[in-house]
């Protein structure tokens, strides 16, 4: 039925229960509707799961974890290549871009639902984007280029907020491939979209 050991049987439920909230809303999602699509009986989420919000936070906590790992692979890939501070951050975005698109449900329910957290949960899932925040912050700073009158703290949210709002629009079957809207998003980070003067 589903994997062995704790975190495997955790994920199992909790990708069950990613796709019923993206479908229905958390609301609007009981577990009775996990344990039917799951075939695991409420008991057994019980086992794992206090309640529906700690899968949800489940889910949210993994998703942001996962984009700092994505986002501190490419820094130490950087690193290892050499790369200018520029290129650095071009690479990082581009990492980031593509790790969000992959797991688009999961990076979605980040958006829609995570005013659903209450508490710790909600305390937890904040300084994990801290963190997130802070890395992309700290590697823009080392851009010699960057323009200094903008504040950083406003660039990186906009950087963060046009990386996960693509999550919304893009469509796989649309007139660009994924890989040519990260790309053009990222051009248009770094450039803007007016033509340069000459």
């Amino acid at each position: 039925m589903f994997g062995r050991n704790l975190e495997e049987k955790k994920s199992f439920i909790a990708k069950i229960a990613g796709e019923i909230f993206f479908d229905k809303g958390f609301k609007e999602s009981s577990l009775h509707d996990i344990s039917i699509k799951g075939n695991i009986s409420k008991a057994g989420i019980y086992h794992y799961f206090k309640a529906k919000e700690d899968i949800l936070s489940y889910i949210l906590f993994q998703n942001t974890e996962y984009g700092i790992q994505a986002l501190e692979d490419s820094l130490k890939k950087s690193e290892g290549q050499h790369l200018p501070p520029q290129e650095s951050l071009r690479e990082l975005l581009k990492t980031y871009a593509a790790a969000l698109l992959k797991n688009r449900k999961n990076s979605l329910l980040v958006l829609r639902e995570r005013h659903q957290l209450s508490g710790k949960s909600r305390q937890t899932l904040q300084d994990k984007e801290r963190a997130l925040f802070q890395l992309l912050k700290n590697q823009l700073r080392t851009a010699s280029n960057i323009n200094r009158a903008i504040d950083v703290n406003l660039v990186s949210f906009h950087i963060l907020s046009s990386i996960h709002w693509m999550g919304y629009w893009f469509d796989e079957k649309g007139s660009i491939s994924k890989a040519e809207a990260i790309d053009q998003t990222i051009t248009i980070i770094f450039n803007g979209i007016l033509n340069k003067k000459t």
